[in-house]
Parts: C-alpha cells; structure tokens; sequence
C-alpha cells in the first residue's frame, strides 16, 4: 500500500520532449511508487510529437501539467519546475526514464538517516532499451561500470571529478535546503546535470545507495548521442575549470591534489589542453557569464578550434586523455608489433639464407648427379654401337653359316647320290650273278 502520511511531501520534476512513446511509462513509474505523498509536476517542452496527449490522458491528482510554447531546453525546464515544488525534497525523472517502484521510499529513508539537512543522494542504474529490455552491453553501460570501478577506489568527495556517476538528473534526489543553496542548472545543453552535482559535492558529501533503482534508458534520440564534439569539449572543460577553481585551500592540500588528479585522469571526458585554457581564463579574471557563452560556440566559431588553427595545430591535441592514452597505446601496440615482425622477418632472412646454403647444396649434387648421368649416357651410347656392331658381325656369320650349312647340304646330297648310284650298280650286279 502505497504511503499516505503528509511529510515530507516530495516532488518529482519531469522535464518533457519529444518522447510520446516513453513517457507513459516514466509518469507510472512516479505514480506508482510505494511513497504516495507526492506531486509529480511535468512540463512539456515544446513537443512536436504526442507527448502531451500523453500527458493529459492521466487523471492521478498528483500529476501537475504545463506546456512550453517554444523549446527552453532541459535546465530551463528543469528551473522551472524547480520553482513550482513544493516539496522538502526533490527527486528528478525525465521523460524516458523509469524508477523502481521503491525509488523514492529508500531515498527517504537514506535522508533520514544521514540527519543532514543538505542532501544529495542517488543510486546505481540499470540501463534499458527502447522496449524496456536490458542494455547492459551498451557503450554507455559498459562506461558506467568502468566509471564505477573507478569511483570505488576515490574518496567520494572527488567521485563527480571522476565523471559524473549519478550519469542523469533522473537520478537526482535532494532536499530543498540544498537546492536553495546550490541555485539554477547552468545553461548548458550536455552537462548542466554533472555541473550541479558538482556544486552540491562543494557543500555536502553525496550519499550513494548501491542498489539499481533507475532504469536509464539509451536510444537513439538520446541527448549525448549527439555528435557535437567541440560542444562537449567545451562543456566539460567550463565544468571542471569551475570545479577546480572552486577546491578549498586548506591542511591536506598536497594530499586533496594527489587524489583529484586520479580523478581526473579517470575521466574519460577530461581534457588536458582545454581544461589548461579554461583555468587561464578563470585565473584572468574572466567572468563566468562569459565562460558559459564559450561552451555555446557564440558566432558559429569555438574557441579550441580557433585556437587550433591559429597555431596550425591538429585539432587531436584537445582531445581527452582517454583519447590520448588510447592513442599512445595503439602507437605502442603498433611499436610492439612492428617490432615482432622485424624479428620475424629478420628469423624469415635466416632461415632463407639457410635455404638458399641447402639450394646451392642441392644444385651441386644435381650438377654432379648430371655429369655422372652424362657419363652413363655416352656409355650406354658406346655400349649401344658395340651392340650394333655386334649385331653386324652376328648377321655376317649368320650368313656365312647359312652359305655354309647350304654347301653342306649340297655335298651331302652329292654324297648320297653317289652311295644310292653304288648300292645301285652292286645290287643290279649281285642279281645279275645269281641269275647265271
């Protein structure tokens, strides 16, 4: 059953646009909560799509409604709405987003417990698809979980110099003491969430609950999927040169300096170079109406990229030094690998060099292999004539035997010719005997 006592009255701020097919789900995911006494106020900002139909198909008493004319922006908006509360507490959602269903009871109880007046808490999150589903392998997820890594090794009065781990408005929640304190988000389009919560880190230690109470939705008309580099460059620096500007002086400096430049080397939206140009100006007195008109590249021109081509530099040096580390990484990688294959190719050499050492012993046995066959030709050769020759005189004495054998046969013939004319006469002589 939801909870009905009359304090604290909390109010939830819900900036909408342009998102007719998840707002539903997040104004339920208000109403719904097991915490009933509070007022969700939402303001429209300018739709062009049925995000107010939406809006006003709801009948729930608690919901408030406005409707912009023209576009505002998100922190314009979310001033707005700001200033209509009427809660002790202030808890944000935007229109894309969802709580569980025991978001804003656990943040209460969270608030009490810490006794503080000022406070400033959030949760973990779970990111989402456009259908609900989960979208843990997501590139901002995976981010997200290495920011946390990274939170979970720094002191939390440095976590949002880390990054921004509440990573949405919607995971903001805070007292009223605090947002008197604090003031306005910031015009900025892309960061005006991590500037504030870098100014109630200034004040008051943020509290963190390590459960999963947001579901963070990731689409693709989210705002920081917009491909606006320098904007985002620009941003970030102003919001860290104000952060580092701001960092009391006082015992423990040295070791409060050790521990911020962690942070922000574990920042993946830190910028060496601009960050540098951001603080000159700040040390130059530059006032910070004029710092925030440069994260809006006022004329149509931005201040790195001028600075970039005046110097005739590549724009690569204002980039993060996540970039940059991951450049000299793939530089050393390319190093490394460059270096294998000279080895290997200097192995390979060898190892050629040891076969051309086999080939040549291979030719010289070939060439002797050939001489000899050379030499077993011209006596097969030789030997071939003397077998002709042979041949000849056998053919010679095979006719001389036949010559022979006739003359032989001949004399033979004569021969017996002669004893059959001699039995002959003997015989005619012994009959003519015996008949006298």
């Amino acid at each position: 059953m939801p909870n009905t006592q009359t304090t604290p009255l909390v109010s939830v701020l819900m900036p909408a646009y342009n998102h007719a097919s998840y707002v539903r789900a997040a104004v339920e995911s208000v109403l719904g909560q097991t915490y009933g006494n509070l007022e969700l106020i939402a303001i429209d900002d300018a739709s062009s799509d049925a995000t107010w139909n939406v809006l006003q198909s709801f009948e729930d008493k608690r919901l408030r409604r406005y409707r912009h004319d023209s576009n505002q922006g998100a922190h314009a908006t979310l001033n707005e709405a700001m200033g209509l509360a009427q809660g002790a507490f202030i808890a944000i959602i935007n229109s894309d987003d969802v709580f569980a269903t025991n978001r804003i009871d656990r943040m209460l109880a969270e608030a009490r417990a810490s006794g503080e007046k000022e406070i400033f808490a959030f949760t973990d999150v779970d990111f989402i698809g456009p259908a609900g589903e989960p979208a843990n392998e997501h590139a901002r997820a995976i981010a997200y979980r290495d920011l946390l890594a990274a939170c979970d090794a720094l002191p939390r009065d440095v976590w949002f110099l880390a990054g921004n781990p509440a990573i949405t408005t919607s995971n903001f929640f805070l007292s009223r003491a605090l947002a008197n304190e604090v003031g306005a988000f910031a015009p900025l389009r892309y960061s005006h969430d991590w500037d504030w919560a870098l100014r109630a880190q200034e004040r008051t230690p943020p509290i963190w609950i390590r459960e999963s109470l947001l579901g963070y939705r990731v689409h693709a008309a989210n705002t920081l999927s917009e491909d606006d580099a320098w904007r985002h460059i620009h941003e970030n620096s102003h919001v860290q040169s104000r952060a580092l500007s701001s960092l009391p002086i006082e015992s423990g400096a040295e070791n409060a300096a050790f521990q911020t430049c962690l942070a922000l080397l574990k920042n993946e939206s830190f910028h060496p170079l601009p960050l540098l140009l951001y603080l000159i100006h700040r040390l130059a007195g530059v006032p910070n109406s004029r710092m925030e008109a440069l994260t809006s590249g006022q004329g149509g021109t931005w201040l790195m990229q001028e600075i970039a081509e005046r110097s005739a530099s590549p724009e690569g040096i204002f980039h993060s030094v996540r970039q940059l580390v991951e450049r000299e990484q793939t530089i050393v990688a390319q190093h490394r690998l460059i270096e294998e294959r000279f080895e290997i190719i200097q192995q390979m050499r060898s190892e050629v060099a040891n076969r051309d050492q086999i080939i040549a012993g291979q030719a010289e046995l070939i060439e002797e292999r050939w001489r000899v066959m050379t030499h077993m030709t011209q006596e097969i050769a030789n030997r071939d004539d003397w077998i002709a020759d042979l041949q000849a005189r056998l053919g010679e004495s095979e006719r001389v035997l036949v010559t022979r054998e006739g003359e032989l046969a001949g004399l033979y013939a004569n021969h017996f010719v002669r004893m059959v004319l001699f039995v002959r006469r003997r015989w005619i002589g012994l009959r003519s005997w015996r008949i006298r």
